[in-house]
């Protein structure tokens, strides 16, 4: 899949000290290097064909109604999976589109290329890391 698109398997609002501080919208992308007998979002495996395909912009147009709660409380976008870090540049774009008031966090294995990681770091404000 070309880097400006991304399959997502859902996107979750409203989301209190579960995924970060304040209020967080989890995006959760489809793909994953692993394959965990205890993986909690199993449907990031399977077929592909059925989850929406979005844009960085796409997605920061459907999100960003929640951004007076983003500021408010210091919460912002929480991408998980499936691996999310599979996606650097996409959440580099994602963060172009966003700026800096709200907060990115990233739920990864860190099962992914070293640059990878490189790439999102400057970009990333917390980690979750499992």
């Amino acid at each position: 899949m070309p880097p400006d698109r991304a399959k997502i398997i859902g996107i979750s609002r409203h989301r209190l000290s579960t995924d970060g501080d304040g209020v967080t919208t989890l995006v959760a992308f489809h793909g994953c290097p692993l394959r965990c007998h205890y993986c909690l979002n199993p449907q990031s495996l399977g077929d592909s064909d059925r989850f929406k395909e979005y844009t960085p912009q796409s997605l920061y147009d459907e999100v960003r109604i929640d951004e007076l709660y983003f500021i408010a409380t210091n919460g912002g976008v929480t991408f998980g999976g499936g691996e999310p870090a599979l996606r650097p540049d996409f959440i580099r774009r994602f963060r172009e589109l966003c700026g800096p008031s709200w907060r990115l966090t990233l739920e990864t294995s860190l099962n992914v290329p070293q640059e990878n990681i490189e790439a999102l770091l400057p970009v990333v404000d917390s980690w979750i890391i499992d």
